[in-house]
């Protein structure tokens, strides 16, 4: 029965395999978990046809061509290509008949996967070529290794790399939306510049007017290349710096304040408790061995 499961179809090199999983009570609750990963290598054309399946899908290709179909668009894979996709909406990926592929992929799910997802389809097309292929192909060939057991350990180690997995993705499309703004290098020189001063009274239009350029056009490409407003950004860092003093230093709550940037202890306080959902007081006490 083992190797009725087990056998791939006469197209597929005798090397290709897959490890099929069904996760603990925990894992499903707690941790990321395989359904199933695995390797194959074809040697003619194959169709993976799939929709309303609960699991995302990374893959891939090794070598060889062929498409994917997702979301009413083609993509066009070879060597060295990546794509993750919700497996929920309708998809296919075919090998090319003259240029059969070999792949290397998982399906998995649980703990935040849905949110890693709509971070990357958020910045990403489902298919790219990562930077970071070889890092990538180690952790899904480990991933594969270690599910040759069904156990704690297993899942464990299986989290572990899924996380690796997702990670290496969003540095990787990270790195090139970074590097594709086109006004990057503008706004890596306002951060350093905030970094350097952000203790000292804000202000969007002396900023804009130190970096020659529209205030609106500063805050909208600040936003759109780091994630986050200008306010906000120098806010964290005033509350980073707060949280130094607060657990290191004896200043009252004024002092640190004024050394901050937030100049009295009552906006200190409001801008903590938004930020962490306790005043500064109550962090210090926290804190306090």
């Amino acid at each position: 029965m083992k190797n009725y499961f087990d056998k791939f179809p006469d197209s597929y090199v005798e090397s290709s395999r897959r490890m099929i999983q069904t996760p603990s009570a925990f894992a499903r609750s707690a941790l990321y978990y395989v359904q199933e990963t695995g390797y194959l290598k074809l040697k003619e054309s194959h169709l993976a046809q799939r929709k309303n399946l609960d699991s995302y899908l990374v893959v891939l290709v090794l070598s060889g061509s062929g498409t994917l179909m997702y979301k009413g668009n083609s993509y066009s894979l070879q060597k060295g290509s990546c794509f993750f996709i919700d497996c929920m909406v309708p998809y296919y990926h075919q090998s090319n008949s003259s240029d059969p592929w070999e792949l290397i992929w998982v399906h998995f799910n649980g703990s935040s996967s849905e949110k890693y997802y709509q971070y990357f389809s958020a910045k990403s097309a489902p298919a790219f070529h990562p930077q970071t292929f070889p890092e990538l192909q180690d952790s899904l060939e480990h991933l594969l290794e270690v599910n040759t057991a069904s156990d704690l350990s297993a899942e464990i180690f299986s989290s572990r790399l899924i996380v690796d997995i997702l990670s290496l993705l969003l540095l990787d499309i990270t790195e090139r939306h970074t590097e594709k703004h086109p006004g990057h290098q503008k706004m890596s020189q306002i951060r350093q510049y905030l970094d350097e001063h952000y203790t000292e009274k804000f202000s969007l239009d002396a900023l804009s007017e130190h970096f020659f350029i529209s205030k609106y056009h500063l805050s909208r490409e600040f936003r759109s290349l780091y994630g986050i407003t200008l306010n906000h950004y120098v806010i964290a860092r005033r509350i980073t710096l707060a949280k130094k003093l607060l657990r290191f230093s004896d200043y009252t709550l004024e002092q640190i304040a004024e050394n901050c940037g937030f100049y009295d202890s009552s906006y200190l306080n409001r801008q903590f408790k938004k930020s962490e959902g306790i005043s500064a007081s109550d962090f210090r006490k926290k804190w306090i061995n």
